[in-house]
């Protein structure tokens, strides 16, 4: 009788095993925990070990399955701390003296959030706030709903609305950058836009569409153009290639930022135009040319940097260029108001807007040209009279909010 030595072979190694526990460690950032998500996931490996055909990628397999673990543990810790969040928004409801110290206008949802890539963490993270504070969230923030109308829905003041609303972003920034941070991240990756996307900005010239866009965040590239004002492939509203917009993926913080910028540039452009100053290229610190002037009295080698939609508006634009770097900026007057930081707050309550065309008028014993903003949703408006001459601001006109 033939006698056969069996010898049993280990269904992982200890370097395997090693590595599988860093793996859990990181991926849970809890080391306390690394060892027993890791034996389940052996556990789940060996019960569907028939599932692996080609052993040379075992390792990617483990990997797989260790993430899947990983990430259910997160949810099932998530879920039992619900509660914790619920409780704590209830407790703050009933103490209307701390409303002041939870208002956080400097924090931008979007910043977090992009709906198309995180709209299922999105629903998770919602789902465990309470049931009037998820409603509001949802109704102002993705159905683009105004607070006025959202509150005569659930029957309460605006006010009172406001104050919900800013404790409802506190809790789900926890949420969203404690309990789910491994999974946020996950989700962080510096996509490329090579086609136009619909994007989550209306545009602010019409108000009738969500503007198209491209993006390329390697490049701090940022191109955005609207169906209904600028139908063509290079008819763009908004073209864009800054370090400033580097690394960044989202359109909303993108277009805040470049606001931002844009209203620093221009202003001081404009102030070195007419006081004879100077002003330094963000890029290699050599002065800029500055010009202002219609779009038909520039130079011919400055007119072919511009773009269609540019050289069509019959108002004079605010350029620079650097001789060095060979890059150029160009701005309408809209452009202008459309940055200054009393627009930038009409726009963050108000996200469906248009702007009118510029009318002249007289005022204060000058030319002057008045651009109007105004609410699509709600009535409110801005109005910006600036000087024709200098486009200096003279005046801003608020009605309705």
């Amino acid at each position: 009788m033939e006698q056969h030595n069996m010898v049993a072979t280990p269904f992982i190694s200890i370097e395997e095993r090693t590595q599988l526990v860093r793996l859990c460690a990181a991926i849970s950032r809890k080391p306390e925990i690394a060892e027993d998500l890791a034996q389940e996931t052996l556990l789940e490996a060996w019960r569907h070990e028939q599932v692996l055909r080609d052993p040379s990628k075992r390792s990617q397999w483990l990997a797989g399955i260790a993430r899947n673990v990983c990430l259910r543990w997160q949810r099932k810790h998530t879920r039992e701390k619900a509660y914790h969040y619920q409780t704590d928004i209830t407790q703050h409801e009933q103490d209307e003296t701390e409303a002041d110290s939870l208002f956080i206008d400097d924090y931008d949802l979007e910043l977090e959030l992009e709906r198309k890539e995180l709209l299922e963490l999105l629903d998770r993270a919602l789902a465990l706030l309470p049931l009037e504070t998820r409603t509001v969230l949802i109704q102002h923030y993705i159905n683009d709903s105004p607070l006025a109308e959202v509150a005569q829905q659930l029957g309460t003041s605006t006010n009172a609305l406001a104050v919900r609303l800013q404790r409802g972003k506190l809790a789900l920034r926890r949420l969203l950058t404690q309990d789910m941070q491994q999974e946020l991240a996950a989700h962080y990756q510096l996509a490329e836009s090579a086609t136009w996307e619909v994007t989550p900005l209306w545009c602010y010239y019409c108000g009738k569409q969500r503007m198209l866009g491209k993006r390329s965040p390697g490049e701090g590239k940022l191109l955005l153009r609207c169906p209904v004002c600028s139908p063509g492939e290079h008819e763009l509203l908004n073209r864009n290639e800054l370090p400033l917009l580097q690394g960044m993926r989202s359109y909303k913080p993108m277009l805040t930022k470049l606001k931002t910028w844009c209203h620093e540039h221009y202003r001081a452009a404009l102030a070195a135009y007419f006081d004879g100053g100077t002003m330094l290229c963000d890029i290699c610190r050599q002065p800029l040319m500055v010009l202002f002037a219609p779009a038909e009295q520039l130079p011919d080698w400055l007119k072919a940097t511009l773009w269609y939609w540019e050289l069509s508006n019959e108002i004079k634009l605010v350029n620079t260029f650097c001789p060095r770097c060979q890059g150029s900026c160009s701005t309408t007057l809209s452009g202008l108001v459309l940055t200054l930081p009393e627009a930038r707050a009409f726009a963050h309550a108000h996200p469906r807007i248009r702007t009118l065309p510029a009318q002249s008028l007289e005022t204060e014993g000058r030319s002057a040209l008045l651009t109007r903003i105004e609410s699509i949703t709600e009535n409110a408006a801005l109005t910006v009279i600036s000087d024709e001459e200098t486009y200096a601001v003279l005046r801003i006109e608020r009605a309705g909010f």
